[in-house]
């Protein structure tokens, strides 16, 4: 994508694709000298890296559970491994220790191979997020297949040291998918070099990178007015390019051909086109295909134009719709990078389902899981465990080496290096992940990873070598990596025993048919509220509210009363997401679609107060069931963009309002920088006489009626709109990363007597001591922890952590993006992760959102709101899900459009 349109840009940036056409420089031509022997083929890059990463000294890890990716995994296994191969991989008393070897004692861990990430812009879409570092899309042209995304590769990026932390040792860094042909992929192992070249898997092909579908039609079409503006031009682009191609190798054969018979006559060599020798490589089977596509339709027909030119593509990335043409993927041997849960962010996103990974490995494919992200990469192991989840579920009888294999042996298939890495056998790179926790849980953490045997990070010391961006105090602190994780819940002491295995018992992950009672009990069932467990415990609900909660027994129940059996079910009260663009944005590059923002001229004028998201609100938002699914009841519905953004709603998940508004909504740092056209200080200014203006209006009433007072900075509807917050009765969100514009909200709220709430604070943790002084709460997404702007350079994944250590109140969210809004539970099994303490993270999402806005709700307790939710596990963890829902006692299904899609395509027509 051009500029900021790598591929996870859709997700994140669709509101900016005005800007995005970044005039990027022309690569200059090349010439060979007047000595080289002329040839029609590109280039190789060398087979062999700059550098050599050597093993100092054998290691074996003993009495682990080994998971090898190549079969199954092994109690009690041990890993042998020296000079940067595998030695020997088995039982632990089968496992010689070489000589000399340092020995690592893996009771209670696990051991896998390195995780690879088969689709990554990192290097080349790198932290901080700057016109500098966006060097991922040469759009300047549909077609730059000359182009390599090595020689945009930043050694430097802090994002590659956050990936090593979450166990990737290899990684394919593609162009984006702005061009119909973008360039050449380059393959990385995962070592500290100074250069791309150092960083170099050793003998990997590299990559073209290709895209179909919507994103060269509007770069080129929409933003630029010329060709692809349509799917047909997209497939004529491809089709024109090869065919020139072909053209050009058979002048060159010919050329060669005359050479060898008749040198005297052969003449000069045609001129050197390095694109269409790029494109001529393809054809003769020396770089890989890497197709961005979406749609199966588009799927086929890039099949098609393969066929024509004689190429094979390698892989179809993102590929949402594969399970609908799974069977002839499989068939002709094309793997499926995908995502676990992504969808709905464009039109050819749409119908992504969460069991598409699983439909693929069902009918022999060879699926992978990818991040297409700087922060997804940091925990592709979680990803595959999600997505092994959510096909067991729906009756896919996926293994956990099989879901292993999406992030290891597949995506080493994918870059043509199966043969070297991916699985733990003996000979191939050793590449190893000592893993705390299960490595496909939610709670998983990489103790130490080893690239080749050389370790690039441990947990007790971080990434053996700090970006040169970080070095200083980041360097340890926000960059270095290493909080201790919290302890994980013990399930049994809550009553709970074996967890659900819907391959066994299909009925474990069954949701519960729905009725309309106006009383439910739950019997014998383990309640999570407030943060504590009460196992064995009964609920009743009556008339939309927790009546009773109580050990043991409820006894004889009133009249016409539901009973749930509760046993080995957990009831929790409903996750709350404080911070969402749910029912107001659907799809969100399409604009017909997108209500929680302003636009044209209306969009220039800063002060937005008496704008309601409620006014927008869509009830019958397809986002809606899908966030049920997450086990979200209720959520802030907030408006985007501006100094002031106006006001949120608090909303059901059945997309009723339940209070508006929620709270009033400002931006501080760049967004309100913007929004005012000038610096933080007039920021700052404008909000001042804002405020003020607002207090002497209430004062004067009268003479504002009668025209009797100056011209004040906002309208009469603005001006009203702020009188709760200066009452102190509506809360006031204020979003703000950096310690400064943190400061400055707190600045704000002492001198006008404003509620304030925090959003983002990616550098809060700095200035604790003053939030809880403050007594301010602050609201975090713990998995952000990139220094993606200057805004957020001290951003951390322990922030959670340390904030709460610290006393300030933390509440969770999802941040705004209306499709992973069902991923809030995940977001806090990774502050879990992180050090922040399970109880916590649980009021993160439930009682600190409640409390924090003033709403009814968020426990399990007598004279609560009944919002509940019934789960088949422990809620945090990626492999539970709901079984039943109830908002305010009215049970909701659980199902929604993406079911309805499972189910179609279950069975393919033959």
């Amino acid at each position: 994508m051009v500029g900021f349109y790598r591929d996870t840009k859709d997700v994140m940036r669709w509101r900016l694709f005005s800007v995005l056409l970044l005039t990027s420089c022309v690569t200059a031509s090349s010439s060979l000298p007047p000595s080289a022997e002329p040839t029609a083929r590109a280039a190789p890059s060398p087979a062999v890296p700059a550098r050599v990463w050597s093993q100092t000294r054998p290691v074996v890890v003993r009495h682990a559970t080994v998971m090898s990716a190549s079969g199954p995994a092994i109690e009690d296994g041990a890993v042998a491994f020296m000079d940067g191969k595998i030695l020997a991989v088995g039982r632990d008393v089968d496992v010689a220790t070489p000589p000399g070897a340092e020995e690592v004692d893996g009771t209670g861990l696990y051991v896998t191979p390195g995780i690879i990430d088969a689709h990554s812009h990192l290097g080349v879409y790198a932290s901080p997020d700057t016109t500098s570092t966006s060097d991922g899309n040469e759009a300047t042209a549909p077609v730059t297949a000359e182009v390599s995304a090595e020689h945009s590769f930043w050694p430097q990026d802090p994002g590659l040291r956050r990936a090593a932390a979450g166990g990737v040792t290899s990684l394919l860094v593609l162009p984006g998918s702005a061009n119909l042909i973008g360039g050449r992929g380059f393959p990385v192992k995962l070592h500290f070099g100074r250069s791309a070249a150092e960083m170099r898997f050793p003998g990997a092909k590299d990559g073209l990178k290709m895209a179909c579908g919507e994103n060269p039609r509007r770069v080129y079409g929409t933003g630029q007015r010329r060709a692809p503006s349509t799917r047909m031009g997209n497939v004529a682009g491809y089709r024109q390019a090869f065919a020139k191609a072909r053209e050009y190798m058979a002048r060159w054969d010919a050329w060669e051909k005359k050479r060898e018979k008749k040198p005297e006559e052969a003449g000069a060599a045609p001129l050197r086109d390095l694109q269409l020798e790029t494109l001529v490589e393809v054809m003769r089977g020396n770089l890989l295909v890497q197709n961005h596509c979406y749609r199966a339709d588009e799927m086929a027909v890039m099949l098609q134009v393969a066929d024509e030119f004689g190429y094979s593509i390698r892989a179809f990335h993102h590929s949402l719709e594969a399970y609908k043409l799974r069977d002839r993927l499989a068939e002709k041997n094309v793997a499926v990078a995908t995502w676990a849960d992504w969808w709905g962010f464009k039109m050819e996103a749409w119908d992504g389902i969460p069991e598409n990974a699983g439909l693929v490995s069902q009918a022999g494919g060879r699926a992978v899981i990818h991040s297409d992200s700087a922060l997804g990469i940091q925990r592709l192991n979680q990803e595959a465990g999600k997505a092994m989840w959510r096909a067991r579920e729906s009756g896919i009888p996926v293994t956990e080496e099989e879901a292993l294999r999406w992030v290891t042996l597949h995506p080493a298939w994918v870059m043509g290096v199966e043969d070297k890495t991916g699985s733990l056998e003996p000979g191939k790179m050793a590449d190893v992940v000592l893993w705390e926790n299960h490595p496909l849980s939610v709670y998983a953490r990489a103790r130490r990873v080893w690239a080749d045997g050389v370790v690039t990070y441990d947990a007790a010391s971080g990434a053996v070598d700090a970006s040169d961006f970080e070095l200083g105090e980041r360097a340890g602190a926000s960059a270095k990596l290493v909080a201790r994780p919290s302890a994980r819940p013990v399930l049994k002491d809550a009553g709970l025993g074996a967890r659900c295995e819907p391959t066994k018992d299909a009925g474990c992950a069954r949701p519960l048919e729905v009725k309309a009672d106006a009383c439910t009990a739950f019997q014998d069932v383990a309640v999570l509220s407030l943060g504590t467990w009460q196992a064995h415990a009964s609920v009743l609900v009556e008339n939309g509210m927790v009546t009773r909660v109580q050990p043991g027994a409820l006894g004889a129940l009133p009249a016409g009363c539901r009973a749930v059996d509760g046993r080995g079910r957990v009831l929790t009260p409903g996750f709350v997401d404080p911070l969402t663009s749910l029912g107001v944005v659907e799809v969100g590059l399409e604009d017909s679609t997108v209500d929680d923002s302003l636009r044209g001229e209306a969009a220039k004028e800063p002060i937005r107060a008496a704008l309601r998201a409620a006014d927008s609100l869509n009830p019958a938002a397809e986002t809606f069931p899908v966030a049920r699914l997450g086990g979200i009841t209720t959520v802030g519905v907030i408006p985007a963009g501006g100094l002031v953004s106006g006001q949120s709603a608090w909303v059901g998940t059945d997309g009723t309002v339940r209070r508006a508004p929620l709270a009033l909504h400002i931006n501080l740092g760049v967004s309100g920088r913007d929004a005012v056209s000038g610096s933080r200080a007039l920021v700052l200014e404008r909000l001042r006489e804002l405020l003020s203006d607002a207090r002497e209006y209430n004062e004067r009433k009268d003479d504002f009626d009668q025209n009797r007072m100056r011209t004040l900075a906002a309208s009469r509807l603005d001006l009203e709109s702020l009188q709760p917050a200066l009452a102190g009765t509506l809360p006031v969100v204020v979003t703000a990363n950096r310690v400064s514009d943190i400061r400055a909200a707190l600045a704000l709220g002492r001198e006008f007597g404003l509620k304030v709430l925090i959003a983002g604070g990616r550098e809060a943790w700095m200035v604790a001591p003053e939030l809880v002084a403050a007594k301010v709460p602050v609201i975090v997404q713990p998995t952000q922890n990139l220094p993606s702007s200057f805004d957020g350079l001290n951003s951390r994944l322990d922030s959670a952590a340390l904030l709460s250590a610290a006393g300030v109140k933390v509440l969770i969210s999802t941040m705004g993006g209306p499709h992973m809004v069902r991923t809030l539970a995940q977001e806090a099994g990774n502050a879990v992760a992180w050090g922040l303490p399970y109880e916590d993270a649980l009021r993160a999402i439930t009682s600190n959102v409640t409390e924090a806005f003033g709403l009814e709700g968020g426990q399990v307790a007598p004279g609560q709101v009944a919002d509940l939710v019934l789960w088949n596990g422990e809620p945090l963890e990626v492999g539970s899900r709901p079984l039943g829902m109830w908002l305010g006692g009215k049970q909701v299904p659980l199902t929604s459009r993406q079911h309805a899609l499972f189910e179609k395509y279950r069975t393919l027509a033959k």
